[in-house]
């Protein structure tokens, strides 16, 4: 019988092409899944302060696993449909979400805020910063960024995997960025879904937010949320008939006014675990000034820890509250046009205002800023500062500034017979605060056990705040020795940011915690002001009777944009704006109030605000948007 004859096809070639295509396709997808969920778990471990917390929520609620690495797995995607390369797609992916992990714990250490979409914009700022670290730092930092450009050089230029065509990666690239578009717009964007999950600790503590639901969900929604929308119930025709020219018209007589917001200035020295009965106290001259019969002080809360600087100035020359925003991105970054604040009621009244920053200009942009606020005159870093010979540790010292502030203010005596109105924001005090003004010898004693870094942290810190009290006295001898009648007014910007976090404030008791009481929570964001008068001043009742008139609570506490308001009560400026005279009558029912903490005229704390003062904030919040948006007013 003869056999069959069998025909042995063999697969075509094109067809065994196909196969392999297919598989190394599917080992590709595979891969980017599975990177997608190391890279989110390297980022829950680098950022999370409490992992075994996270995971629990993460198991009773697993779509914030999901919300974490669909992102990821988004970029990575993208990445490759652009590229054509897997291998460079993962070591971007990788490098991009694993540096936002690194600088929102650096962050978070440094100013208890984590990494916000905002934070993009502050490059220049950021990088301004990032000179003033140690050298090997700045030498660590550098040989990280080499190898990273070397591994994607590498990985770009020597993939070997087989590549997608145009067509694929075209219509791979349109597919995945309608998908990031869709899920942005119907997860991402979501309030409601972002809130129904539970927050570990204080949830009013942004920190904590991110915690629980992790940097990347929480990074995306953040991203969502700072188009500013007009308040609920406004109404600009409202506010065009409440405003007004002001009323106020200055004189001759009328006090120059020297206001300065030092950098992280505060009363961390008062303390009763820290002794300076052998050295020189870091406020000896502020609290002299403060408990004279020419001043009253107290202490401001300020939009920030650890930073925001240009937040505070805001609050301050504006009477609006940055919180009242509820956006992430400093409150400068909203005025493109003039606007309505303190030194432009004040030159329309009759001063002369001039704006002082030994920074760069472009700094919060300022340049912009500080002449759409009404300064006449800036002085900036570039015009009239020399870094080389006025620097200390990359920033301008504080000598240099007082010279400034002390040359403008003399130069305008001898030349004008209008009153100034003097701003000046210093500088010489910002962090980072290792060696920061090299080697100190300790300028304080404590009972509490701390390392030897811990100590010169401390010490760096204190000796910027004497150099900052010391040119203090100098302007106060100046305005003693002076036969026109001055007011100076001074405050902090923010508490300091330490590179140990909120270590010092618990090593050494401070009643300041970000998860504590009500009173804990808000001491984050307290800072000291005075506002103290000459004796020229005093004898033309500058403010002499006024004091007792501004009520202030017991405790001294009020909001910072409570502090431009309650100037101009206490200089009788009563009239120059319908704002600030409304200001100062919301000051004496609700002299606090932030997002979550409200503090009464009797001092008492409530983190839920009752309906007279829930009006208050409401029409404060309109107010603030009518003159950010819709107000118009010449220069």
């Amino acid at each position: 019988m003869p056999e069959p004859n069998i025909e042995i096809k063999e697969m075509p070639q094109a067809d065994e092409k196909k196969i392999g295509l297919r598989k190394e396709q599917q080992i590709t997808w595979l891969l980017f899944a599975g990177v997608s969920v190391i890279v989110t778990g390297l980022v829950f471990l680098i950022t999370s302060e409490h992992l075994y917390l996270l995971a629990q929520n993460v198991l009773k609620n697993p779509a914030i696993l999901f919300f974490n690495i669909l992102p990821v797995f988004l970029f990575i995607s993208i990445a490759y449909f652009l590229s054509g390369r897997t291998t460079f797609s993962i070591t971007l992916t990788g490098a991009v979400f694993l540096i936002f992990a690194m600088v929102d714990k650096v962050k978070i250490t440094m100013r208890q805020e984590p990494l916000l979409p905002a934070d993009l914009t502050l490059a220049k700022e950021a990088l301004t910063i990032v000179k003033t670290f140690p050298a090997m730092q700045l030498l660590l930092i550098a040989l990280l960024l080499i190898i990273l450009m070397l591994a994607l050089f590498f990985s770009f230029r020597f993939s070997k995997n087989q590549r997608p065509t145009w067509k694929t990666r075209i219509l791979g690239c349109v597919t995945f960025f309608v998908i990031a578009f869709g899920s942005n717009t119907y997860w991402y964007t979501d309030k409601e879904l972002y809130g129904s999950y539970p927050v570990i600790d204080n949830p009013y503590f942004e920190v904590n937010q991110f915690n629980s639901k992790g940097l990347i969900y929480s990074f995306c929604h953040q991203f969502n949320i700072t188009r500013i929308a007009p308040p609920e119930g406004y109404k600009k025709s409202t506010f065009d008939q409440i405003e007004a020219e002001s009323t106020f018209v200055a004189t001759k007589d009328s006090p120059h006014i020297v206001m300065i917001m030092g950098e992280a200035f505060s009363d961390l020295s008062n303390n009763p675990n820290l002794d300076f009965s052998s050295y020189r106290d870091p406020l000896k001259i502020f609290k002299e000034m403060a408990e004279s019969e020419n001043a009253l002080s107290g202490k401001i809360v300020v939009p920030n820890f650890g930073g925001g600087t240009s937040n505070t100035e805001y609050d301050v020359l504006t009477a609006c509250p940055t919180r009242y925003l509820n956006n992430p991105l400093p409150s400068y970054n909203f005025i493109h046009q003039p606007f309505d604040a303190l030194p432009q009621r004040l030159a329309q009244a009759g001063y002369e205002t001039l704006a002082i920053h030994p920074g760069y200009k472009w700094f919060y942009n300022r340049q912009n800023v500080y002449p759409n606020l009404g300064f006449e005159s800036t002085y900036f870093l570039e015009d009239s500062f020399d870094l080389s010979t006025q620097g200390v540790g990359g920033y301008i010292n504080e000598k240099a500034t007082m010279d400034k502030i002390l040359e403008t203010l003399d130069t305008h005596i001898e030349s004008s017979d209008s009153p100034l109105f003097s701003f000046t924001v210093t500088i010489q005090n910002h962090g980072p605060y290792e060696n920061r003004f090299g080697t100190q010898a300790q300028n304080f004693d404590t009972d509490i056990p701390l390392t030897d870094t811990e100590k010169d942290l401390l010490t760096q810190y204190f000796k910027g705040i004497t150099d900052a009290d010391q040119e203090l006295g100098r302007l106060r001898d100046y305005a003693q020795g002076s036969s026109q009648p001055i007011v100076i007014v001074y405050f902090g910007d923010h508490l300091p940011g330490f590179s140990n976090g909120m270590d010092f404030f618990s090593l050494l008791n401070y009643p300041i915690d970000a998860n504590g009481t009500l009173e804990e929570r808000l001491a984050l964001y307290e800072t000291p002001f005075l506002i103290w008068q000459n004796d020229a001043a005093k004898e033309q009742g500058a403010f002499s009777q006024t004091i007792k008139g501004a009520n202030l609570p017991d405790s001294g506490i009020i909001n910072a944009s409570h502090l431009g308001a309650l100037l101009t009560q206490l200089l009788e400026m009563d009239g120059l704006s319908p704002l600030y005279d409304y200001v100062n009558e919301v000051r004496e029912i609700l002299p606090v109030s932030t997002n979550s903490i409200f503090m009464d005229s009797n001092g008492n704390f409530t983190d839920t605000p009752i309906d007279e003062q829930k009006e208050k904030i409401s029409k404060l919040a309109n107010w603030q948007y009518y003159k950010l948006f819709d107000q118009t007013i010449q220069k």
